[in-house]
């Protein structure tokens, strides 16, 4: 069983984050007042998509290594 680890989604969840800030500095700017996240929150909440996409990941890895095995 090989099970190979893929940066680039984590780019693409904190691609993903980084746009998340820039709606939440609109609502922000039309709120007036501040919702945005630190670079420390936005890199935090990409760290746990990709956690969980990992999960996800091995998970099926195992399933399907699980059903062969039978």
């Amino acid at each position: 069983m090989a099970f190979e680890i893929d940066i680039s989604h984590f780019k693409k969840f904190l691609e993903i984050q980084e746009e998340r800030q820039k709606a939440m500095l609109e609502v922000s700017q039309t709120l007036g007042i501040d919702i945005t996240m630190s670079d420390e929150e936005k890199i935090k909440y990409a760290e746990q998509d990709f956690a969980k996409y990992l999960e996800e990941a091995i998970y099926k890895e195992v399933a399907a290594w699980m059903k062969s095995a039978l």
